[in-house]
């Protein structure tokens, strides 16, 4: 059987597998600190950086991809858009989310450079991509209704 959707499928297995590597990096930290619940360090005293790194990381990435994914699916499934610009929406998507992923997990890392520009370039492109495909997709509808 043949997927109706198999750049979406792709795009959504790839970003699954990042999405749960970034979760199980949380809980593994989570169990190594016996910080169960919240981001307090054991003391109580202050927030865990790296813990709240770890956390933000992978909460970043569930507030934006559903919505990115849900956008190249309608572009895939109810558009004529050409597979090469799915290829490329799901590609730039891809390295978006991770770049954003990285710099974000390693906020609290001092050792690194600066990854500013990371966290910058993820997000910007993130937000054009659901902008840009919202306003396609959104297009295309109010034409369907005509």
């Amino acid at each position: 059987m043949a997927l109706s959707a198999p750049y979406t499928c792709a795009t959504a297995g790839g970003l699954s597998v990042v999405y749960a590597l970034l979760q199980t990096r949380v809980g593994l930290y989570r169990l190594d600190t016996g910080c169960l619940f919240g981001t307090k360090q054991t003391d109580g005293k202050a927030d865990d950086e790296k813990l709240t790194a770890l956390s933000r990381a992978g909460g970043n990435f569930q507030e934006y991809v559903p919505t990115a994914l849900l956008l190249m699916l309608l572009m895939e499934t109810a558009t004529p858009v050409s597979s090469k610009t799915l290829a490329a929406y799901g590609g730039a998507l891809a390295a978006a989310r991770v770049a954003l992923a990285v710099a974000h997990s390693n906020t609290y890392n001092r050792n690194l450079p600066n990854l500013l520009p990371l966290r910058i370039g993820g997000f910007l492109t993130t937000i054009g991509l659901i902008a840009g495909a919202g306003v396609y997709v959104g297009l295309k509808g109010f034409k369907a209704l005509q």
